[in-house]
């Protein structure tokens, strides 16, 4: 079973409904669990603090509450948690010096984890050489 790894925007895109073709399509196949979409949890923080400021999004704004937002995404969604444990830590101390704490966050657990590719629309991340789906 193919096994992805999102970042804070896909899934903030992913409560307004405006994910793009490919996203869209690997959200809609966890929704049915064809497939495995894991969030670290520092990721999952940054959903919750955006929707507790009413963050806008593709021209939405988020409404609800954090916990509203955890349901849909680890309650009955979805998400799955990938705790930032010690396998992650090894993994980010390699990254760190190239990349930003959150894109370091996001490529420790992708490549801990051993997902297939991150979702994400950051270009640093593709651009670094790892396999990121989006369009």
């Amino acid at each position: 079973m193919a096994t992805y790894t999102a970042d804070a925007v896909s899934l903030l895109v992913y409560l307004v409904d405006a994910l793009p073709g490919k996203a869209d399509q690997i959200f809609a196949e966890a929704e049915a669990a064809k497939t495995i979409i894991q969030a670290p949890s520092t990721a999952l923080a940054e959903v919750l603090y955006s929707v507790s400021r009413d963050k806008d999004i593709r021209g939405i704004t988020l409404t609800g509450t954090p916990e509203d937002a955890r349901e849909a995404l680890v309650g009955n969604g979805p998400i799955a948690v990938a705790p930032i444990n010690d396998a992650e830590l090894v993994e980010y101390a390699q990254v760190v010096d190239e990349l930003s704490i959150h894109d370091a966050l996001m490529v420790s657990s992708h490549r801990a984890q051993d997902t297939d590719a991150i979702i994400t629309t950051d270009g640093v991340i593709h651009d670094a050489g790892y396999e990121t789906v989006w369009d």
